[in-house]
């Protein structure tokens, strides 16, 4: 058995109660207002960084620290709404590749001002000044070692495997 203390249990509940919290009253603002969630402003400031060559769906889903099945979700709707277009990778057929189209970046600059008022909103007005570079870097090192605990061998990785 684990030995998780009382200050553990409250620093996980105080993590994932407030990680739900801001996200579902800012994908539900989102919703509302421009029928996407804060995974698709993630997926679409990834293509847009990718831009020319297309973000790997792969690298997408990294991104989003969701499953693959997930990320395929997301994406697919944004394609839809012809916000993003998938194609297979010139070079490397089993990997798929998602591009900009003409509506990427000033539908992106939308959702990122919205965001960015949901974040003062939520964020910047609840924690004190002095306290958001702590918050920041303990919050960074939980994510960097999440990513890094649960993180996919390369060798094990689907858009790396050699295929016979």
């Amino acid at each position: 058995m684990a030995d998780v203390d009382e200050i553990d249990r409250r620093l996980w509940e105080a993590f994932t109660d407030s990680s739900r919290m801001v996200t579902r009253h800012v994908d539900r603002e989102l919703r509302a207002e421009l029928d996407v969630i804060s995974d698709d402003v993630v997926i679409l400031e990834g293509v847009l960084a990718a831009h020319p060559d297309g973000a790997r769906m792969s690298d997408l889903a990294h991104r989003l620290a969701a499953e693959p099945r997930h990320a395929t979700y997301r994406i697919a709707r944004l394609e839809e709404r012809g916000l993003i277009a998938r194609q297979a990778d010139t070079d490397d057929g089993r990997v798929t590749r998602v591009h900009v189209t003409a509506d990427t970046g000033a539908f992106f600059a939308l959702c990122r001002a919205r965001l960015d008022e949901l974040i003062a909103l939520y964020l910047t007005d609840l924690v004190p000044f002095g306290g958001r570079r702590d918050l920041v870097d303990l919050l960074t090192g939980v994510v960097d070692g999440y990513r890094h605990h649960f993180a996919t061998p390369a060798s094990d990785h689907p858009d790396t495997k050699e295929h016979p």
